[in-house]
């Protein structure tokens, strides 16, 4: 046990997957789906010119600089951080301005090896939580508007799957059609809601679950029993947590607040406290929700990639969704009706008309105070010349600019 330092290391999640990667598909060749060896490869490649790169050039003295593409993926630390800086600057525009409740719906782990082995199913979870809190909302006559986040992932990279909601507090009025407000959080109604939706949608869908021999297992030994229907009432009798969270009284706080939760990694680098390939060792931080304090986790790197590539979702599986008034056609057609309403009732500005998307050159000027397409030599702007890219056959192909 140790007080955590914030200080900077050198140990990159890419380092240990160039040292080790190979290795682990030799160990794992008929077990690593399609999504991990895809972003894996990405994250591989990320930030060198492999991928394809925009050639910049000056005007004046003809000097050129290759900017690499990046890869773009979410398992990626770098292009990680960026779509999640990207989606607070867009949900600032998506966003009522009115204030917003924080929840975070859980399951028993009981289900976590049963939702890691039917990934699909995971869609679930999400219809279940945003279920629970609109029909609750319905008893009240009113329609929220529901961001919905999954995480699959625990302090120390178990799978833990579980749904970050920020919603409104108070929506449309069934009965008029006005905005009303609600600060009432029925906290014991909203759990027992999840847990009778989400184990109803498990037996619906019975038998499109596979029960790998694991999952049995575990059932035996903390049931007695791994038929699902008697599973199923037992995890009924138990109870099922729920994180009631802060208020968050505008639009700018509540995409600031799920924006830590949205699109980041499963593991923040500077939590990598040593590395080192001969020793075979992979030392990581976590924090400890019972005793507050920071604790580390010492394994091989093989057993540190299988723990991250657990997480990496699949091709096109939506980690983000929007219920309720911020659902697309609900809230498209809603917009007008209650712009005007909600500007009378708070006095203030209802939407959060935020900058538009900060480009690669803006990011890079704020984190290092040097604008990366200026000349050094000449001290001006330098001019895209050439976009070369990296075409479906594999071949390198390049687009000129005059």
């Amino acid at each position: 046990m140790y007080e955590s330092i914030a200080a900077s290391n050198n140990y990159t999640i890419t380092q240990v997957l160039n040292d080790w990667w190979p290795d682990f598909e030799i160990a794992n060749a008929d077990n690593i789906r399609p999504a991990v060896k895809d972003n894996v490869a990405k994250v591989r490649h990320c930030g060198n010119n492999e991928y394809g790169f925009s050639t910049y050039t000056c005007p004046l003295c003809g000097e050129q600089k290759h900017v690499p593409h990046t890869c773009k993926s979410r398992f990626c630390n770098s292009c990680g951080k960026v779509k999640n800086d990207e989606w607070v600057e867009r949900a600032q525009t998506m966003l009522f301005n009115v204030p917003h409740k924080h929840l975070v719906f859980t399951i028993p782990s009981e289900l976590w090896l049963l939702f890691r082995s039917n990934r699909p199913h995971l869609s679930l979870l999400f219809k279940s939580a945003s279920q629970a809190v609109t029909d609750w909302a319905e008893t009240r006559h009113f329609r929220p508007g529901l961001v919905t986040v999954m995480h699959t992932f625990g302090s120390q990279l178990n799978f833990n799957c579980h749904i970050h909601i920020i919603y409104t507090l108070g929506g449309i009025s069934l009965k008029t059609g006005k905005w009303t407000n609600v600060e009432f959080v029925a906290a014991e109604s909203l759990k027992s809601r999840f847990k009778t939706i989400l184990l109803r949608h498990i037996r619906k869908t019975r038998d499109k679950f596979i029960i790998m021999p694991e999952v049995k297992q575990l059932w035996r030994e903390k049931f007695n029993t791994a038929n699902l229907f008697e599973v199923q009432n037992k995890l009924f009798e138990m109870e099922w947590y729920l994180y009631v969270g802060e208020k968050l009284d505008n639009a700018d706080l509540a995409t600031k607040y799920v924006g830590r939760y949205a699109k980041r990694p499963c593991l923040a680098e500077t939590r990598i406290k040593y590395y080192n390939k001969n020793e075979v060792i992979v030392r990581f931080e976590y924090k400890d929700k019972t005793t507050n304090q920071y604790e580390e986790i010492e394994t091989d790197p093989l057993a540190f990639i299988g723990l991250l590539v657990i997480h990496i979702p699949e091709k096109h599986f939506q980690m983000i969704r929007y219920y309720g008034i911020y659902g697309g056609a609900c809230r498209r057609k809603i917009l007008k009706q209650i712009q005007n309403r909600l500007m009378e009732q708070y006095g203030f500005a209802t939407l959060q008309f935020g900058p538009p998307r900060k480009t690669w050159r803006e990011r890079r000027f704020e984190s290092t105070g040097i604008d990366p397409l200026k000349c050094a030599k000449c001290n001006i702007t330098m001019s895209l010349t050439a976009i070369t890219y990296q075409s479906r056959d594999g071949t390198m192909k390049t687009v000129t600019f005059f």
